[in-house]
């Protein structure tokens, strides 16, 4: 961590970049240290590929982030990339070495592929903002309330609200040290959680409508296709928002939940979910995914049948 600090205070111009679909821990671990290193003097440009969904547009500092289409390349002395296990997740429309000579990699998922020049993954954090804050702390910035509140989102969202088994004792320590920083947590769930659009309720109904159940799998999932979309006059932001996935998780009897929906022409989006005994992780990376032993996705090139095959033979000797 000594090292990577030593690497963005030695650079004045700097990019960084949220993750495919950015989540609270993408935008919030991300933000974070960009608003840090600004009040260090360095210039920060931040990339996404994806639009930030609604439910973090209160946070500080969304306003400066831009697409990557508006990236210049060659005008940069470092790439950051917090809570990025894989540098495609960055949607970079060219090699992330056009844009700077040198790639940092901050994360926690034990499917990072480790790219980069230097490179800190620590499994053990329940978010990536937990890293965010080491780093700040190690650049000697202060933790105001911008920077807990962003902080505090990421490590809220990736911990299902203190809820999931990567919780940590770290990560209660970390978010009474946040709010010390003047944060009203019921206000900041309220804000994330609390905002959904008609929309993400109506697709909802219909994920729940197609609900399938593999008793001798243990498996419970949702099939969603661009109808249910249109029908329920939702976006693909709505779905990631409204937690789907999770419903077929909280079902007795299911050990692993799951989530296929249409994601463009050819292309079928998984998210996996377990209560523990399943290592999705490692279901995901067999067919190109990644993320955590309790959450992960993958990206399944075909239509909805051809991705509920794959699906099921993914759990097939289990």
């Amino acid at each position: 961590m000594k090292e990577i600090a030593n690497a963005l205070r030695s650079s004045r111009r700097i990019l960084m970049s949220l993750h495919r679909q950015p989540d609270g821990d993408s935008i919030g671990s991300t933000l974070a240290v960009a608003l840090g290193l600004r009040r260090l003097g360095c210039q920060v440009t931040v990339a996404t590929p994806d639009p930030v969904p609604h439910a973090y547009d209160f946070l500080p500092g969304v306003e400066t982030i831009v697409p990557w289409r508006d990236v210049a390349a060659a005008q940069y002395d470092l790439v950051a990339l917090y809570d990025c296990a894989d540098e495609r997740r960055t949607g970079a429309p060219l090699d992330l070495r056009e844009y700077a000579p040198k790639i940092l990699n901050v994360d926690h998922h034990a499917t990072n592929s480790r790219f980069g020049d230097i490179v800190f993954v620590d499994p053990l954090a329940a978010a990536s903002a937990e890293l965010a804050h080491r780093t700040l702390e190690l650049l000697g910035v202060t933790v105001d309330r911008d920077i807990a509140l962003l902080l505090y989102v990421g490590l809220e969202t990736d911990t299902g609200g203190f809820r999931y088994a990567s919780t940590t004792p770290e990560s209660h320590r970390l978010a009474a040290r946040l709010l010390d920083a003047g944060l009203d947590p019921g206000e900041v769930s309220e804000l994330v959680y609390e905002r959904q659009s008609v929309g993400g309720l109506r697709l909802l109904g219909l994920a729940l409508e197609s609900l399938r159940l593999r008793p001798d799998l243990s498996l419970a999932y949702f099939v969603l296709g661009d109808e249910d979309f249109t029908q329920a006059g939702a976006t693909a932001q709505d779905a990631e928002t409204i937690g789907i996935v999770d419903y077929a998780r909280r079902l007795e009897g299911v050990e692993v939940a799951a989530l296929l929906r249409s994601d463009g022409p050819g292309e079928v989006k998984l998210s996996l979910r377990s209560k523990g005994q399943v290592n999705v992780a490692e279901l995901a990376a067999r067919i190109g995914g990644g993320g955590h032993e309790r959450a992960a996705g993958a990206t399944i090139m075909g239509d909805l049948a051809q991705a509920e095959e794959v699906l099921l033979q993914l759990f097939t000797g289990l």
